[in-house]
């Protein structure tokens, strides 16, 4: 019975987490004929600056509801995040609003006053749904959880096309509101157990006193992490027009949706069992087995899709966007690298070497913030381009560390992806190439029926 209701709430999460993003995948087509790539970029550098703040509001304490087994001790931790969430923003409105004109001239913001103006609010709103996030895990209100989600995207997509006429603002206003509109359903469908009456200060100092780690390291290691993603997009406005960003945007969004989305849901069914692998001796097979099962799936994927992106961008998000679809065949490679490494990231945590992960996280964030400034004196697709193999190297390393701590050797790690590449994308390119002339759309279909009996087969037979 535990292990049915276990599998129902991982449906039921996966199934509303999937549904949410293919919402805002799905709207995306209309977005890029309402709005234009500078209006895309100065929303990229909105949400990025949103992203990381939202890693200091509360600390991280919000991590800590899922592991406490007391219904009170949550609930104090639940005000507490909140008392961090409401004090965080008012720092951040006061700095907004008090030294806006020195924030957009000195930090080279392609964002206006309005915009700026709306970072405290989206930031409160976003801060609520995520400490009401974990919170939903703690009491296990997964269908709540799920249909939030479900909420915020279907609100976004709404309010982003019907506040078009405003421009960047419509955009940012739209994805505002969407959390706004999640948490106010969380506070509805939770109103029951939601109540902040009876805590004093010294319980809730305690109680801050006694998750202390979350602050102390884990914030740390969620701030290079987060930094190292989302930072680039406002060093690349700050070198950069709004446009190009824009392009960039929308082709890491396109790519980088599925493979998250299927990534994740890999990644957690992987943890549940990676405990298990450890204690049974098998991890490192388990392992090995699933990184080479994605590397199957993702090497036949780019190898049909790589060569027509600009083309497959231009009819569906329209002619304008072509160019993001050239940026797209750069981001390729560190997709896959990302896609293949989707569970791999769990591993450390099951083998209790945070530590390990966190210094690798800080690395990382400095190798590809330094990279976006040393590329930056570069042509943009250029600077993307090598910026795109360097956070493919980063990731390889990282999986390079992982299998190290498991004694997995290098060739047992690189030997799949050569057979991959070998019998799946060389023949696949060759093919495209030869035919480019009469019709891509015969190319296409040649190499997929070349490549796909190839993939089964090798599937089948492990190769």
């Amino acid at each position: 019975m535990a292990t049915n209701n276990f599998l129902k709430n991982i449906l039921t999460l996966v199934s509303g987490t999937a549904s949410a993003q293919l919402i805002l995948l799905l709207i995306s087509p209309v977005l890029t004929r309402l709005y234009s790539a500078q209006q895309f970029g100065n929303f990229g550098v909105f949400v990025s600056i949103i992203t990381i703040l939202l890693v200091l509001v509360s600390l991280k304490y919000e991590l800590a509801l899922p592991l406490v087994k007391q219904h009170s001790i949550a609930k104090v931790l639940l005000h507490l995040c909140f008392i961090l969430i409401i004090l965080s923003c008012t720092v951040v409105a006061v700095v907004v609003y008090a030294f806006d004109s020195w924030l957009i001239a000195h930090l080279n913001l392609s964002l206006n006053k309005s915009e700026l103006y709306l970072i405290p609010v989206a930031l409160f709103a976003c801060g609520c749904y995520q400490l009401l996030h974990f919170y939903a895990i703690k009491t296990e209100s997964f269908r709540v959880l799920s249909v939030s989600k479900v909420t915020q995207s279907v609100i976004i997509a709404i309010a982003q096309v019907g506040l078009s006429l405003w421009t960047v603002f419509g955009l940012v206003l739209g994805h505002t509101f969407g959390f706004i509109a999640s948490t106010l359903m969380f506070l509805l469908q939770k109103r029951d157990t939601l109540h902040f009456n009876g805590y004093n200060p010294k319980r809730l100092l305690a109680v801050a006193k006694r998750f202390k780690n979350f602050p102390k390291y884990t914030l740390w290691a969620s701030l290079a992490n987060t930094s190292s993603t989302m930072l680039p997009v406002v060093l690349f406005s700050a070198y950069y027009s709004a446009a190009l960003v824009g392009l960039y945007i929308l082709a890491h969004r396109m790519l980088f949706a599925p493979v998250t989305l299927i990534g994740n849901a890999v990644g957690n069914v992987f943890m549940s069992n990676a405990k298990h692998y450890l204690v049974a001796g098998t991890l490192a097979k388990n392992t090995l087995d699933i990184h080479n099962r994605l590397i199957l799936i993702a090497m036949p994927i780019m190898a049909l899709t790589l060569p027509f992106l600009p083309e497959i961008f231009a009819v569906v998000f329209g002619e304008k966007w072509t160019e993001a679809g050239e940026i797209a065949q750069f981001i390729a490679i560190w997709i896959y690298f990302v896609f293949t490494a989707s569970p791999i990231s769990t591993v450390l945590v099951a083998m209790e070497k945070q530590k390990l992960a966190a210094y690798f996280d800080f690395v990382s964030c400095i190798v590809r913030l330094g990279s976006v400034v040393l590329l930056s004196s570069m042509a943009f697709k250029d600077a993307i381009m090598y910026f795109s193999i360097i956070n493919a190297l980063v990731v390889s390393a990282f999986i390079l560390l992982v299998f190290s701590q498991l004694n997995i050797s290098i060739a047992d790690l690189i030997m799949p992806h050569l057979k991959a590449f070998a019998v799946l994308c060389l023949p696949s390119f060759v093919i495209i190439r030869l035919l480019a002339e009469q019709s891509d759309f015969i190319g296409f279909l040649s190499a997929m029926f070349v490549v796909l009996p190839l993939t089964l087969l090798m599937i089948r037979k492990k190769i």
